[in-house]
């Protein structure tokens, strides 16, 4: 899958309370109803953080479609539009509220204990509000082009400590999403990352525990040493939207 992440910092004026009425009660209604669109994630970050954070963020949307056609075509329909109006009308769209992206193509490696969710309660198992503690981290890099087998060779194996119940690293798709006849992303002075990484916890001891954890710090020194600038938080993660295609029935 291709995923658009949209780094976003409370606009100034605007308290965390009024943000979160129009985004939560009004923006996401027209994230769901986005063509094509097969995952939709909002995350806000915890107002303790862990020694690997870096970098302002207040929350990051996740959105996913099959493929690059997909999303360009979501963007340029009515569905992408729309999003588009509603996110200018309310916080503006420039640097000073969304000051980066990261459109990615994404990996997601095997972990030891995998994340359940509960297809009645649409949400996270392990807790009863639905949500999933994440740790997210975004990077820019001089060897993008040969990030994913770099990372992939050194850390793959990541997700064999049972705190992490994800691990998904992704890398730059190296390209400008056109939108509409002047608009794009990212947009004048937009930063756009070369990587992310997306580590799920059940709550935040075990989160912090595990970035404190040698492995880690050792994966996360050597992430720094190979990117020029990173930005990470650790974040509360909500699933928004969940499609899955109907696949023809088989008798086994």
């Amino acid at each position: 899958m291709i995923s658009l992440n949209w780094v976003m910092v409370l606009p100034a004026g605007m308290s965390a309370e009024q943000f979160d009425q129009w985004y939560l009660g009004v923006h996401t209604r027209y994230g769901k109803a986005s063509q094509g669109i097969v995952r939709y994630v909002v995350n806000r970050a915890l107002a303790a953080q862990p020694a690997a954070a870096c970098g302002a963020v207040y929350r990051v949307a996740q959105e996913y479609w099959n493929d690059w056609a997909a999303m360009e075509a979501c963007w340029n329909s009515p569905s992408g539009h729309a999003v588009l109006g509603d996110g200018l009308a309310n916080i503006g769209l420039d640097p000073g509220t969304i000051p980066a992206v990261a459109l990615t193509a994404d990996r997601r490696f095997d972990v030891a204990q995998p994340a359940n969710f509960s297809t009645v309660g649409r949400g996270y198992r392990s807790r009863a509000d639905g949500t999933v503690v994440k740790f997210l981290a975004y990077g820019m890099s001089a060897r993008r082009d040969s990030m994913a087998q770099w990372y992939a060779e050194r850390f793959a194996g990541l997700g064999q400590d049972p705190r992490v119940r994800e691990h998904v690293f992704g890398t730059t798709v190296g390209k400008t999403l056109r939108i509409g006849a002047l608009a794009s992303l990212p947009g004048a002075g937009q930063k756009s990352y070369d990587w992310l990484l997306e580590l799920w916890f059940d709550d935040r001891a075990g989160a912090a525990a595990f970035l404190d954890s040698a492995v880690f710090r050792s994966t996360w020194s050597a992430l720094q040493e190979a990117s020029g600038e990173t930005l990470a938080a650790l974040f509360r993660g909500q699933e928004m939207l969940v499609v899955m295609d109907p696949t023809p029935h088989r008798d086994d």
